[in-house]
């Protein structure tokens, strides 16, 4: 059973790695300059929560509209800040040095994605708010998580833990203001 476990392990790792050396190798000049400024505004949620603010301020004011989607952000961004410690899996070009991350690199631990996180949960919660907006908000979202690997700062498990964090917390925050609108 625990060689099974190994295994399965070892298998899972090795197509988290195969999967990221698939992304990383992809350079593209244009798309290495949206990756980067996707990554840069995405920082700790910012690029969401201007977004939630500026529809807040031109749909009426509704604090739900600006609620939810903070919130959403704070709790996976905390969550997914806090879950580093326990796993405190090292960076790619930590553990290979032929890697050379196309971004300043960060300090703490790869998994789970904190970008990709607050990225899930800002996009999911603001489409769910503006449906006009959804096909864009959602690509948006899923652009500034796959930018981390595709900066070299994260493997494809970190950025998969990290949007499975901001779903539940946008599941979350929308359920919460469903019944509290009910």
């Amino acid at each position: 059973m625990r060689t099974d476990v190994k295994g399965a392990v070892r298998g899972i790792r090795n197509i988290d790695r195969a999967l990221f050396a698939a992304i990383f190798r992809v350079k593209w000049p244009l798309l290495t300059v949206l990756m980067r400024a996707l990554t840069t505004a995405g920082t700790a949620g910012a690029t969401w929560g201007f977004i939630a603010f500026g529809a807040f301020l031109a749909t009426g004011l509704k604090p739900p509209q600006l609620l939810v989607p903070w919130l959403a952000i704070i709790i996976s961004w905390l969550v997914a800040e806090r879950t580093k410690y326990f796993f405190n899996r090292v960076r790619p070009y930590v553990s290979d040095t032929a890697i050379a991350p196309l971004i300043k690199t960060p300090s703490s631990s790869s998994f789970p994605s904190g970008h990709s996180a607050t990225a899930a949960a800002g996009s999911i919660t603001l489409a769910a708010l503006y449906p006009p907006f959804a096909p864009a908000l959602l690509l948006a979202g899923f652009l500034t998580a796959l930018s981390r690997v595709y900066l070299g700062v994260h493997y494809p498990v970190d950025v998969l833990a990290g949007v499975l964090i901001g779903t539940a917390s946008a599941a979350g925050m929308l359920a919460l203001a469903a019944l509290a609108l009910a």
